[in-house]
């Protein structure tokens, strides 16, 4: 089995290792280059082995896409492009790694290896080769092509003017308001883990063991190794804790620092460079069971007054942590059935239309969610397929330009293809 997945790898990536057993004859000539047949068996065999159907396989297409390949490395050559080889090495080196995971064994890797008569450093040099035409390939389309596909609004106001009467019909879709509210700690629940952290911290003053005092008390993972976070640098830390840690002498311990994650106490340990090494204290600031059920006890106030008629905009704006949607009447978006959030499809799919869904959880934050109003069939606005038609239409334009740069090239080279 290894050995067919290695064997339809090398194939696909174009590595034909038969070519010299195949009746050879030259096919076309490019500049001073040639394209022999074995180039395009070799190719039709990457098809092949990509799952093209045979029958949509045809040599003369085939031919016709090596010589445009031809024609867009020697350009690449002329404009003497510089590409980061060290970078398409690592790439080429990625690749290698790849094939050797298939393999049980270092030794049934080099086996096969043997067995399809090349080496390691010969695939490799292959490897380097096809990611510098890539590369190469890339960014010659991008300046001679893509760049060129501009298309402007009034192209695409003009397509949808000229189609919207072909376009797919818009299912019927759902106006969809959401109020939400994440659960979280009150001023209560912090002060209790406040003090509990000035508790730790007057320990830490009085002499108390910093890395035994972590395994004890900390609330993060890193109390196992005393607190300690090992090295880092500025920016992969959140920022009031790397702005007190960078601020601290080498054994000096900070006060009470606050962050996103709670309260810290922080040593550092070492200094290296640019980095740092410290450990820390963590007491995790979260919402206690009151927290908790006073969060329930709101929304559920809530839906009642969505129940009793209270407009679901105006509570939206009051109590939604949805900032975005708050500002716009709670709305989330015209969805049909299959574009509901995944989560709470079946919920919001289940509740009439203009009435609220039960007060739905995950991940500590709760949801009330409304159809507000039912839009039926219709053919879709401007607004709302311009992406795509944007997107076809450049597809469109790149298409045409590609097509005059190819001709443009076959102008400027000699190309000649032989009966």
């Amino acid at each position: 089995m290894k050995k067919t997945l290695f064997a339809i790898l090398l194939v696909c990536l174009g590595f034909s290792l038969m070519a010299n057993d195949l009746v050879d004859r030259i096919l076309a000539k490019v500049g001073n280059e040639i394209i022999l047949l074995s180039d395009v068996q070799k190719n039709m065999l990457q098809m092949r082995a990509a799952g093209v159907p045979a029958e949509r396989i045809d040599p003369n297409d085939v031919l016709s896409e090596l010589i445009e390949q031809r024609l867009i490395l020697q350009k690449a050559q002329e404009l003497d492009i510089k590409l980061n080889d060290e970078r398409i090495r690592q790439y080429a080196e990625g690749y290698i790694k790849q094939i050797k995971a298939r393999y049980p064994s270092e030794e049934e890797y080099r086996s096969e290896l043997q067995a399809m008569q090349t080496t390691e450093s010969e695939l490799l040099d292959y490897y380097i080769t096809v990611l510098k035409e890539q590369a190469l390939t890339e960014q010659l389309v991008e300046r001679f092509v893509t760049s060129k596909a501009i298309v402007t609004e009034t192209e695409m106001r003009e397509f949808y003017a000229d189609h919207k009467d072909s376009l797919a019909v818009k299912p019927v879709t759902w106006e969809t308001g959401m109020i939400m509210k994440e659960i979280k700690p009150s001023k209560a629940a912090r002060n209790i883990k406040l003090q509990e952290i000035n508790a730790l911290l007057n320990r830490v003053m009085d002499g108390a063991d910093f890395a035994s005092l972590a395994r004890e008390a900390s609330d993060c993972p890193s109390s196992a190794r005393g607190g300690d976070l090992g090295f880092f640098g500025k920016g992969m830390m959140v920022k009031p804790f790397e702005d007190a840690a960078f601020d601290l002498a080498v054994d000096e311990v900070s006060g009470v620092v606050e962050s996103d994650f709670g309260f810290h106490i922080i040593k550092l340990t070492e200094k290296r460079g640019k980095e740092i090494r410290a450990s820390h204290i963590l007491k995790i600031v979260e919402p206690t069971l009151e927290d908790s059920l006073a969060a329930w006890d709101l929304m559920e106030d809530t839906r009642s007054s969505l129940m009793q008629g209270t407009d679901f905009g105006t509570l939206a704006a009051k109590f939604s942590d949805d900032t975005e949607s708050a500002q716009n009447q709670g709305i989330i978006g015209e969805f049909d059935e299959n574009g509901m959030p995944e989560l709470f499809r079946s919920a919001i799919l289940g509740t009439q239309i203009g009435e609220p869904t039960p007060v739905l959880h995950n991940e500590g934050t709760l949801y009330i969610f409304m159809r507000t109003q039912e839009l039926e069939q219709r053919v879709y606005t401007y607004d709302e397929v311009k992406d795509e038609i944007g997107a076809l239409l450049a597809q469109q334009k790149q298409i045409e330009a590609y097509t005059e740069w190819i001709e443009e090239l076959t102008k400027e080279s000699w190309v000649q293809v032989l009966p």
